[in-house]
């Protein structure tokens, strides 16, 4: 019998025993039954390595266009933030209530969306308003309902790249355990 060692891919593995069944079809009985059943998770798991790269596609994607979003809004939050600072008294009245207790560190997107509100929260609450008050307002609640959209579909992306990773793992653990079988039925029936 001609050793078959497990190839790192499956796909190539499953072309491997598909092969030699096909070799030795007249000469085992269970040949057919088997080559139905690899065949099958074949065609299972190039669907799946499909689904897998689209996936995969999707949620690097949706993280570019997250990062995009993010970037449009920090550079709203710091333009506002500076014209709130140029308000009287603003140092003392309003930085403490909008400015984020994050340090200087890497903020993540939903630490930007909750700076986003802290910020129209208290631009709204500034009496008298001051002229640039309501543009800003418009644009701080645009792009906190684009950035939280953002947010939503990338997580979205990203739990469904994560299943279709988690069902590969059982299918390739499927597949490896049918390659082996098979290569143990080939040896006994061979060997008899």
């Amino acid at each position: 019998m001609t050793a078959i060692t497990l190839q790192t891919s499956p796909i190539e593995s499953l072309n491997q025993i598909i092969a030699l069944l096909q070799q030795l079809r007249h000469r085992l009985p269970f040949a057919d039954e088997e080559l139905a059943h690899h065949a099958h998770l074949q065609a299972i798991l190039a669907e799946r390595q499909e689904q897998s790269t689209a996936a995969l596609a999707a949620w690097r994607s949706a993280l570019a266009a997250r990062w995009e979003c993010e970037v449009r809004a920090q550079r709203l939050y710091t333009r506002v933030r500076r014209q709130v600072l140029t308000l009287p008294d603003a140092k003392k009245a309003y930085v403490p209530l909008f400015e984020s207790e994050v340090g200087s560190g890497t903020l993540t997107a939903q630490d930007l969306l909750r700076s986003l509100h802290r910020l129209t929260a208290v631009l709204s609450l500034i009496q008298p308003q001051p002229p640039f008050a309501e543009q800003a307002l418009t644009d701080l609640n645009a792009i906190a309902s684009e950035l939280q959209a953002a947010i939503i579909h990338t997580d979205r992306c990203d739990e469904e790249r994560r299943r279709i990773q988690a069902e590969q793992r059982l299918l390739l653990e499927l597949c490896h355990r049918a390659y082996q079988r098979t290569r143990h039925r080939i040896a006994e029936h061979l060997s008899e």
